[in-house]
């Protein structure tokens, strides 16, 4: 299903409560831009009004039902999409520019952007929706502009924040997560694959996506830290005021509780990495396999194209590819070399802002190490291996090449 952002210029009647009491849009192409079907169409609009530039948007919450009004009349359509918003006629003006648009093609819960005529917002909306400057616009009440997929809705949520501003997982973000409540609620740690879920959400609520692997990987990796940070600290907090209630307080006690925290939080780190990767290459439909055993007590964390494909004898050798996973290198780098025989250069996929060159030298022509690029401009930028490391993207590129 082909699902479009939804543009307009405001006009006076939908403003001006003196010349109308119905808060509804015309939404014969509303319909069809948004892809609904059904006759109504019931769900939330989140409405954001950015009416100056350096303020935040004001932000209003209603319920919208698209219908049509004609429904008994045989042979006519008239499509309305009606609001209990009040805040259009407070907060908006004639010749705003709105945008709607469905955050996810699977609920009918729309996004409205009103963007007061002459601010940055506005000017960035158009620009990059329509590849135009506002007043190229014209007259014309309704824009076509490109298909809602993961990179577009990426492209709107650039466009509201400002093109420079990194994607930042907030404490509010990850503490209104259902799994924080839960967790907190019932006094559990989480799983991997609870974390990882989470994190994919989190994430995916802030416009990225695995389209763009370096981004995702470290950004889904950041709220993971966060969001199991938070659940740590809530329980650990209650547990060691708990063992002061109770008198039970002393060193010994205190050392036990830290020391059941902290193996939660090393044996958790060492699979988040794995899961992240596992979710790009899903996405991009990227064939592989996971714990491959390639060798008697040898399983490397991914093989490609699959398992299947090493145990050929008749598969390419050259088209064979082994990724090993580990947030830290440490003495990993040696299993990995011993690691998918068959496959004479390994892949490491790696957050290690300290690898030593002596290592990346020693195996470049065996071992070659990639990880998100923000962590190679950050740490690498001025080191002379940087031409010897590759980013994530780099990775997903040699894998898809190989195939």
């Amino acid at each position: 299903m082909s699902v479009r952002v939804f543009m307009k210029r405001l006009a006076e009647v939908e403003v001006n409560p003196q010349l109308s009491n119905q808060h509804e849009f015309n939404a014969g192409k509303l319909r069809r831009e948004l892809g609904f079907m059904h006759d109504p169409t019931k769900g939330h609009v989140e409405f954001l009004f950015y009416k100056e530039d350096g303020a935040e948007p004001i932000a209003v919450r209603e319920r919208y039902t698209l219908y049509d009004a004609r429904r008994n009349v045989s042979g006519r359509t008239e499509w309305r999409m009606y609001y209990t918003n009040l805040g259009v006629a407070s907060h908006a003006r004639v010749d705003d520019l709105m945008l709607l648009f469905r955050p996810d093609a699977r609920s009918t819960d729309l996004v409205a952007v009103i963007a007061r005529q002459g601010t940055v917002v506005e000017r960035a909306l158009a620009k990059e929706l329509v590849g135009c400057e506002p007043e190229e616009l014209g007259d014309r009440l309704f824009v076509d502009s490109r298909n809602i997929d993961p990179s577009t809705r990426r492209l709107l949520l650039r466009a509201l924040k400002g093109s420079d501003s990194p994607f930042e997982v907030t404490e509010t973000a990850v503490q209104s997560h259902p799994l924080f409540e839960r967790l907190v609620g019932y006094g559990g740690m989480p799983s991997t694959r609870e974390m990882a879920s989470a994190a994919r959400r989190i994430v995916a609520d802030l416009g990225v996506t695995p389209l763009d692997p370096d981004e995702f990987v470290q950004t889904a990796l950041d709220a993971e830290t966060a969001l199991f940070m938070s659940i740590e600290s809530e329980l650990g907090d209650r547990e060691l005021k708990l063992v002061v209630k109770e008198g039970r307080y002393d060193f010994h006690k205190v050392m036990q509780i830290c020391t059941s925290f902290s193996q939660r939080r090393r044996s958790r780190r060492g699979q988040s990495l794995e899961n992240h990767f596992r979710s790009v290459l899903e996405d991009l439909k990227i064939p592989h396999s996971y714990q491959c055993i390639t060798e008697r007590g040898r399983k490397p964390d991914f093989v490609f194209p699959s398992c299947e494909d090493y145990h050929n004898p008749g598969y390419p050798t050259r088209q064979l590819r082994m990724v090993g996973c580990k947030t830290l290198v440490r003495e990993r780098h040696t299993q990995w070399l011993g690691e998918a025989l068959r496959i004479p250069m390994k892949y490491a996929l790696c957050v290690d802002a300290g690898l030593s060159d002596q290592i990346v030298r020693q195996y470049r022509n065996r071992l070659r190490f990639f990880m998100p690029r923000k962590l190679l401009d950050d740490a690498y930028a001025h080191r002379e291996i940087r031409e010897l490391l590759g980013s994530v993207a780099d990775l997903i590129a040699n894998l898809r090449t190989a195939q």
